[in-house]
């Protein structure tokens, strides 16, 4: 029986859409940043994001292969400012607060619908442990995205890439958020947007039941041929209470 249900962060429990006009608004985000902490470069704000945000997405790339996630203080720095003149120290201080712009501006972001009403009733109808496991760059952001949502209280546990260092679909971030569960992976349900990560990495571990949901991403990072496939596809993420509740015969 599922007695613990985790979840994708980005394009799961939100909604995300990117376009040309996010790349704009991370340009000048970066540049308010940089000038607020008295910070410079050569280059004017879109010209400095030309060359910063291709090596993000290099490093990103890699990262997603490895499937190893570094911490903001090397990947800023190490990478997303490789080659430009700037004081470093000072750039590694202030890593943390522009992974923290840059997750919430590289896309635009909103709660998924029913998301609140599915919280509650996973936590206080069914009595089930929630959690998130999400890929992130950022030690905080999924925090303070939570808060804002209003949601952090219904979640007993986050693992973050950015934390224990291991990207999904590496098997050893979902056998963290296990570990940390106390629960066993055939008592654990993964609800994702992404056959390459949340359907691939989950059974690799054992849960017992998983759950895709289609969003902006799915097309983009499930390229190519998996031999994989969800226990349930679902069109609104409130069928995870309904399915759940129906299967523990609460109905």
């Amino acid at each position: 029986m599922i007695k613990a249900v985790m979840f994708d962060m980005g394009g799961t429990i939100e909604d995300l859409y990117a376009d040309e006009r996010n790349e704009k608004a991370t340009a000048l985000a970066l540049d308010r940043i940089l000038k607020a902490h008295g910070l410079s470069t050569k280059y004017s704000a879109e010209e400095l994001w030309s060359i910063v945000g291709p090596q993000i997405l290099a490093y990103k790339k890699q990262s997603e292969k490895t499937m190893i996630e570094l911490k903001p203080e090397e990947i800023w720095p190490d990478y997303g400012f490789k080659g430009i003149e700037i004081d470093r120290e000072k750039l590694v201080e202030i890593s943390e607060e522009i992974a923290a712009m840059w997750e919430v501006t590289a896309f635009d972001r909103k709660l998924r619908p029913h998301v609140k009403e599915l919280l509650e009733g996973l936590k206080n109808d069914l009595g089930l442990y929630i959690a998130a496991v999400s890929n992130t760059g950022s030690l905080f952001a999924v925090f303070d995205v939570m808060k804002k949502y209003g949601i952090r209280e219904y979640f007993d546990d986050l693992t973050l890439s950015s934390i224990v260092s291991y990207r999904k679909p590496h098997p050893n971030i979902f056998r963290i958020a296990i570990e940390q569960s106390g629960f066993k992976p055939e008592e654990c349900a993964f609800v994702g947007d992404t056959l390459s990560r949340d359907v691939v990495g989950p059974r690799k571990v054992g849960y017992g039941k998983i759950f895709k949901i289609n969003s902006f991403l799915s097309p983009l990072k499930d390229i190519g041929h998996f031999d994989v496939a969800p226990d349930y596809e679902i069109t609104d993420i409130y069928e995870v209470y309904e399915i759940l509740k129906k299967e523990m015969g609460r109905e």
